[in-house]
């Protein structure tokens, strides 16, 4: 029975605390309503704020700061994403180009187009390739031409010569070992 009585103890100690201390908040007219009671113990928004004409200037320079920070990381994230998106477009124009040129030489086996014709259309098609390869990250250019679902070997060569000297050597060394082999091989033959 004694530890039964212990926690009641306790209990109403407590209780007659907060009612002692209620009572000498109303009496010594620190609160005088009830809602004054219940904002401070319960907290009250700062009626203190500091007007912004009298904030320091390094308080400005941390908003800023801040604001510029959070400008950068979405800026990031939006280059991050424009990013992707172009690799995306890179690969797909590239696997159009490829059925096109694909669809040149089903022409020309029909007689519907002539060689030389075809040969335009292609020149066209690299240049047209060339000038997102250009703008494109190395090790992404690297992966999508490596694809075989992609452009032809001889295509990929083609592609190559049709490249500043630097982009070609950055996806050149981006690429399998093999792969960039063989393509160095057909870029040799392919010279006059």
């Amino acid at each position: 029975m004694k530890f039964l009585l212990v926690p009641f103890m306790i209990i109403g100690m407590f209780v007659s605390f907060t009612a002692a201390l209620i009572a000498m908040l109303f009496l010594t007219e620190t609160v005088t309503t009830e809602e004054e009671l219940r904002a401070l113990f319960l907290g009250a928004p700062d009626t203190l704020e500091v007007v912004e004409e009298f904030r320091r200037s390094e308080d400005r320079l941390q908003i800023m700061f801040e604001l510029a920070e959070e400008y950068r990381a979405l800026q990031e994230q939006t280059y991050q994403e424009a990013e992707r998106l172009r690799d995306s477009l890179a690969a797909q124009r590239t696997q159009l180009k490829a059925l096109e040129d694909s669809l040149l030489q089903e022409q020309q086996r029909l007689g519907m187009i002539s060689e030389s014709r075809r040969r335009e259309v292609q020149e066209h098609n690299l240049e047209i390739l060339a000038t997102f390869y250009e703008n494109l990250r190395a090790p992404r250019a690297a992966e999508i031409l490596q694809q075989e679902s992609q452009l032809s070997e001889t295509a990929v060569a083609a592609l190559m010569t049709k490249l500043s000297p630097r982009q070609m050597a950055r996806i050149m060394g981006e690429m399998n070992p093999d792969f960039a082999a063989r393509i160095t091989r057909i870029m040799k033959e392919q010279q006059p």
